[in-house]
């Protein structure tokens, strides 16, 4: 008898297992439209959870993603959701005093960011956020003292964490309950300042 998975983790882990050779995205690389199939997909969102567990995420902590619409802010978020935290959504359009409120009031620790441009926001608050430990930058470079490092480079960490702890992923997917906090979105602010509503697994 099947049982309904508990989390999103766990349901994106059974598409996988169950789909393999799938496609699962069609994405643009240079201008032609490439296929990742869910064998594909699941490795590295895997390497992404891998990564952000060697970089100490404790289940439920805050993961930041400030990007426009993109494969790579899929495989993010269900990177977090794997490795047992919680998403916080960020506008790219927002404002870098914007992005510091949201990131403090939601207790962001690691933050994913799309381009140099969306860093230089981060940076221009640094001060402000000494609870944010790392910025990940999908499209850009590492530097500011390893404070940034690139999205690469946080899978090549998960790659070489799986490889020492081949079933951390399984385990965290299974500590997942149904009431844990999967992603935190904010309002737009219109009537003060942004507020966070909680959206479970």
């Amino acid at each position: 008898m099947s049982t309904s998975p508990k989390s999103l983790a766990e349901l994106f882990l059974n598409r996988v297992a169950a789909s393999g050779s799938r496609p699962a995205y069609r994405h643009l690389v240079g201008g032609k439209w490439t296929t990742l199939t869910w064998t594909d997909a699941g490795a590295r969102v895997q390497a992404i959870a891998g990564g952000l567990l060697a970089l100490g995420l404790k289940p439920q902590e805050r993961v930041g993603i400030l990007s426009s619409t993109r494969l790579d802010w899929i495989l993010s978020d269900l990177g977090v959701l794997c490795a047992g935290g919680a998403t916080t959504t960020v506008y790219p359009s927002s404002t870098a005093a914007e992005c510091a409120f949201i990131l403090i009031d939601s207790g962001t620790r690691f933050a994913f960011a799309e381009n140099k441009s969306q860093v230089d926001k981060l940076v221009a608050e640094r001060a402000r956020l000494p609870q944010l430990e790392k910025v990940i930058v999908i499209n850009g470079e590492s530097g500011h003292g390893g404070w940034v490092i690139t999205l690469a480079e946080l899978e090549a960490q998960g790659a070489a964490f799986l490889k020492k702890n081949p079933s951390a992923i399984k385990e965290c997917v299974a500590s997942i309950k149904p009431d844990h906090l999967a992603t935190l979105i904010y309002t737009s602010g219109t009537t003060g300042n942004p507020k966070g509503v909680e959206l479970t697994h």
